[in-house]
């Protein structure tokens, strides 16, 4: 993961490793109106990561946001939702619609294995945003390797750098599994897709985790195909932005038993 935070929470008694977080390197300001459903997630007060309404009541973010327990435990505990701050359509950080966060759900999976890195943020009431949901099982032709997807985020714009001012979005090609999987023999599975370019330049970067990789359809409407999870470093040679591969089984199965409006017919 890009970034790695540990805190200590003694009203329960446990050492947790919460979830590392991954603005765009290489991109340019989003403009206002354009991602009504991107959202800013803050977990405790301080940790940043980026999330998806991708239906009125639910929002898609990474695994590793979502979970306080890392590899600690065998079945993942989620941040208390009084401590999960969500602000969704604003292209300004901290400028988003507030809706309190109901509960968090983590695929089990997370922990048993490197991948499965989503988390569904259940919110107490609608939001008022225009939803984008996760690609749909006839819509694979969105996320083919080569295809162009628009990341999104509010992470920091250069390895080790500052957060933007204002949302960020840039363009990657999705990247053939067998060149991702040699890229990361140790970490590649099912539930991992890459984009990105051979030579670097462009990715997803700390504060970005849990943020979308969208595809469009042919009426130019948005899908989340992909959901930023890890890399190493951030726009380096060779080394792409791997993401939840949320528009694929098994996690879209996942994602559309909890919240079915979330996933495109």
């Amino acid at each position: 993961m890009r970034t790695t935070l540990a805190c200590l929470l003694s009203a329960i008694g446990l050492l947790a490793a919460a979830a590392p977080s991954s603005a765009i390197v290489g991109g340019r300001d989003a403009s206002p109106g354009e991602y009504p459903a991107v959202a800013e997630v803050t977990l405790g007060g301080a940790f940043g990561c980026t999330g998806t309404l991708i239906a009125p009541t639910w929002v898609l973010t990474a695994g590793h946001c979502g979970s306080l327990t890392g590899a600690a435990v065998a079945t993942p505990i989620a941040w208390p939702t009084p401590l999960i701050d969500v602000r969704i359509g604003s292209i300004t950080p901290g400028a988003g619609e507030h809706v309190p966060v109901r509960r968090a759900l983590i695929p089990p999976e997370h922990l048993a294995t490197s991948g499965h890195d989503i988390t569904l943020l259940e919110l107490s009431r609608p939001s008022i945003q225009a939803p984008a949901p996760v690609a749909g099982p006839s819509e694979t032709a969105l996320w083919a390797p080569g295809t162009l997807e628009t990341i999104v985020g509010f992470g920091v714009t250069e390895e080790g750098g500052d957060a933007p001012d204002v949302l960020q979005e840039a363009e990657v090609p999705i990247v053939a599994d067998p060149d991702c999987e040699a890229a990361y023999p140790d970490e590649f599975d099912e539930t991992m897709i890459c984009a990105g370019y051979p030579e670097g330049g462009v990715d997803t970067c700390q504060g970005d985790s849990g943020g979308p990789m969208f595809g469009r359809t042919a009426t130019g409407a948005l899908r989340v195909v992909g959901a930023t999870s890890f890399g190493e470093g951030c726009a380096r040679p060779g080394r792409y932005g791997v993401y939840a591969r949320v528009a694929d089984d098994p996690l879209r199965s996942w994602i559309a038993a909890q919240a079915p409006a979330g996933v495109a017919g």
